[in-house]
């Protein structure tokens, strides 16, 4: 499950950002182009971090279930 999730958010990004340097490329300006960058290296960031969390939610709870 983990590993379909990681999967389609960066299949997401990768399109988003696709679609941002298209749009750059088109417009024949390229004052664009480092908003588009920044733009998304944030939802990167943004991804990497729920993808941390869902993690460690997962180790945390393994770590309840052990008896002891």
């Amino acid at each position: 499950m983990l590993l379909s999730v990681q999967l389609q958010i960066i299949s997401t990004l990768l399109t988003v950002r696709d679609r941002v340097v298209a749009t750059a490329a088109s417009s024949g300006d390229e004052r664009g182009e480092l908003t588009g960058n920044v733009i998304f290296l944030a939802a990167l960031a943004v991804a990497a971090a729920a993808v941390a969390l869902i993690i460690i939610a997962k180790l945390n709870s393994n770590a309840n279930n052990v008896p002891g």
